[in-house]
């Protein structure tokens, strides 16, 4: 038995799941495992998130309004690249 974690990302996605499960190809689980990070990519250690966490929070900060700026700098950078 092997065991996957999915996110569904479209209206019917489960509709098709349950379709699987009545066929008795999958079982849907009721109780997730919170001890998952759902991160795209690779697993990654407990130790590994919490230095990632560590070094988000000591990360340099900026005010809703900075960030807000910055991204719509950003975004009119990706536009002329795209345009």
């Amino acid at each position: 038995m092997q065991s996957i974690t999915i996110e569904l990302t479209g209206s019917n996605s489960l509709k098709a799941l349950q379709k699987l499960e009545q066929k008795h190809l999958i079982r849907i689980l009721k109780e997730p495992d919170f001890n998952s990070y759902s991160l795209p990519d690779e697993p990654i250690s407990n130790e590994d998130f919490r230095r990632w966490v560590e070094y988000a929070e000591n990360s340099p900060k900026v005010s809703l309004n900075e960030a807000k700026h910055r991204w719509a700098e950003q975004k009119k950078a990706l536009q002329k690249l795209i345009h």
